[in-house]
């Protein structure tokens, strides 16, 4: 049983503790997008959830939807301080879906990074996000450097990177004329994408599924909340002691 989180609203942009009703004032839109964030299948602005999520980001976009798309039962909303999603860290990098070449055979951060690769090209291919699958290669340019990256070449191979190959002088050049190394990596699946696009998208997905988004909401202070003393399964309902 997940007890509902209730947060106190003075207008839409503020947030406390524990709260019994009442609504937020004006929540935001989404940008590019025709319906407000606090929409979805369920009752518009409500003041109470399930399960809040505080932050707009990739990755509280992404808790967030596949919570709702495990749970469809639960209400569950996304408070972000800002008018629109995804616009401070997550809009702001590099965009390299990376391969997972580099992390620790047998590490979570290598299996996560090896499946999410490959589950985030196909989400973008079903949702017809840009992205580019360049590929890159780590070269070597000094004689030393050769074993770190044939021991770099083996750790990849066993975290299970697709594609990989040691390639020499003359293949460098050929795929990339002003690089000069000893040998490389040849690393076919990093990739490139717009992170942005792909939190939108899971945003999209996540009202769609009946969650809600508040945006214009910046969480101010959080309050835990007195829960009832817990009852054995073996202690017997009030009045029914003794009962035939």
């Amino acid at each position: 049983m997940v007890a509902a989180l209730r947060y106190l609203v003075g207008a839409c942009g503020r947030a406390r503790g524990s709260f019994a009703g009442g609504s937020p004032g004006a929540c935001g839109f989404a940008s590019g997008r025709p319906r407000p964030l606090c929409g979805g299948s369920r009752s518009a602005c409500t003041s109470s959830f399930d399960i809040v999520i505080v932050g707009g980001g990739i990755v509280g976009l992404a808790s967030a939807r596949a919570l709702i798309l495990r749970h469809p039962s639960l209400s569950i909303g996304v408070l972000e301080k800002e008018k629109d999603l995804a616009v401070h860290q997550t809009g702001h990098n590099s965009g390299v879906i990376h391969s997972g070449i580099y992390y620790k055979p047998e590490s979570l951060k290598a299996k996560l990074c090896v499946q999410g690769a490959a589950l985030l090209y196909e989400y973008c291919q079903q949702k017809g996000i840009s992205y580019k699958q360049c590929g890159k290669l780590i070269v070597a340019v000094e004689q030393e450097e050769i074993p770190r990256l044939q021991a770099l070449y083996e750790k990849g191979l066993q975290n299970g990177v697709q594609g990989l190959r040691l390639i020499q002088q003359e293949d460098i050049k050929k795929k990339e004329p002003y690089c000069r190394g000893l040998m490389a990596i040849d690393c076919p699946h990093t990739g490139i994408v717009d992170y942005r696009q792909v939190a939108l998208s899971f945003a999209q997905d996540f009202q769609e599924a009946g969650g809600s988004v508040l945006t214009n909401f910046e969480v101010k202070d959080i309050e835990m909340a007195k829960e009832s003393p817990s009852r054995s399964i073996d202690e017997p309902e009030v009045g029914t002691e003794g009962a035939d």
